[in-house]
């Protein structure tokens, strides 16, 4: 299963559309409360814009209790160069812009459907 923490419903809709283009299974969760039980999570994707000081530290508890750790990515603008330092302090990710994950969706979800 493919989870996207995100607030934006546009953003979310292109996650889903990719996924559901690789035939794979792609829930939506408001934060680190929410989430699935990681052995249940292939590839968890974070929109660091807005949340990343709230949900830092429930993220990194929550991977820290998993075998096999899920693939985290998270994403936000590339000009947040705090939420960039900050994810990789977490250890809870790549820190992708925007862009970036829109451009490398397809091949994300068939990486998560194999």
């Amino acid at each position: 299963m493919i989870v996207a923490l995100v607030d934006d419903l546009l953003t979310f809709t292109r996650i889903e559309g990719a996924a559901r283009a690789a035939g794979i299974r792609v829930a939506r969760a408001d934060g680190p409360a929410e989430l699935p039980p990681p052995a249940d999570v292939e590839l968890l994707l974070v929109d660091c814009g807005t949340h990343l000081g709230a949900w830092g530290a429930g993220l990194a508890a929550w991977r820290s209790g998993a075998l096999g750790s899920p693939r985290i990515v998270a994403f936000g603008p590339h000009t947040d160069l705090d939420a960039h330092r900050a994810v990789r302090e977490l250890g809870i990710g790549p820190m992708w812009a925007r862009s970036r994950l829109m451009r490398e969706l397809p091949a994300l979800m068939a990486a998560a459907a194999r």
